[in-house]
């Protein structure tokens, strides 16, 4: 039985995982992605090194986004500039809290 720990939340984006069997959670909206350790850091990586203002088109509303696809190629990620800076920052805090629980098991 899975034992899920919230590793951050930020604003709309939380992070979890699974103590048992370390899959990782992100729960956005009505949203939820599950990765395995190894994959959360790819999808980390990868969105670490994308900018806001390079990747970021004007939606119908009016708002600016950037999509982000997920590895499922039919689902994307869409967020605006606050949620961007949200959902990576609470990535990043959600890494560094898996490698405490690491050096703790």
């Amino acid at each position: 039985m899975c034992d899920i720990r919230t590793l951050c939340k930020k604003d709309q984006a939380h992070i979890s995982h699974c103590a048992n069997c370390q899959t990782v959670y992100i729960w956005h909206n009505n949203l939820v992605l599950n990765f395995t350790p190894q994959d959360f850091q790819l999808f980390y990586e990868t969105l670490e090194h994308q900018d806001f203002h390079d990747c970021s088109m004007t939606f119908p509303d009016g708002e600016e986004r950037v999509v982000v696809h997920s590895p499922c190629r039919d689902i994307s990620f869409t967020f605006t500039q606050q949620e961007w800076r949200n959902m990576k920052e609470a990535m990043s805090e959600a890494i560094l809290l898996q490698q405490v629980y690491e050096l703790l098991r």
